[in-house]
């Protein structure tokens, strides 16, 4: 019975062995078949790089050519254009401008007559204000020069009316009455 015992570990140590050796012939050759296909797959992955490099460099190719035809076409069309509108205001010149001209230059005119009328007027007024003796409404007489250093130092008249506690319009005629508002 001890030879058969022997014997059986013989042949499970065989057996053992023997799946040892077929495990590591099939990783071997499982390995060489995933090295074939990681070298077919970086073969086609540098194809590819170079497939993207070729058609980046036609499509820079492109853009300058498209480039170029934008700026040719550009020119075309404002030459065109140019000529266009050069006929055109050589045939309306006579016809349209020139009588626009002449209008133009009489409502200028009238402009400046009603320009100086009104500005005669301004002041005739003014003169007529500053006739009348200037007396504040509110009893703490305000100080005129407060007032107009507080405009000249960048303040709004609301401001000003506000920081004072008087009303606007008493601002508005203190600055009139100086000459500044």
């Amino acid at each position: 019975m001890i030879i058969d015992n022997e014997y059986i570990l013989l042949w499970v140590g065989a057996g053992v062995g023997l799946v040892f050796v077929l495990l590591m012939v099939y990783f071997y050759l499982k390995d060489a078949d995933n090295t074939k296909r990681y070298k077919r797959y970086e073969k086609s992955i540098e194809e590819l790089n170079k497939e993207i490099y070729r058609l980046q460099k036609k499509l820079k190719t492109y853009e300058s050519d498209l480039e170029s035809f934008k700026q040719s076409f550009k020119q075309q069309i404002y030459q065109d254009t140019r000529l266009e509108m050069k006929n055109l205001i050589d045939m309306n010149l006579h016809s349209q401008v020139i009588p626009l001209k002449s209008q133009i230059e009489r409502l200028g005119e009238e402009y400046k007559h009603y320009k100086e009328e009104v500005e005669g007027k301004v002041f005739m007024l003014e003169d007529r204000i500053k006739e009348f003796a200037y007396t504040p409404t509110n009893p703490t007489n305000i100080d005129e020069g407060r007032i107009i250093s507080m405009f000249k130092d960048g303040w709004s008249v609301d401001s000003i009316a506000k920081e004072l506690r008087i009303g606007k319009g008493e601002v508005e005629f203190t600055l009139k009455f100086a000459n500044l508002g």
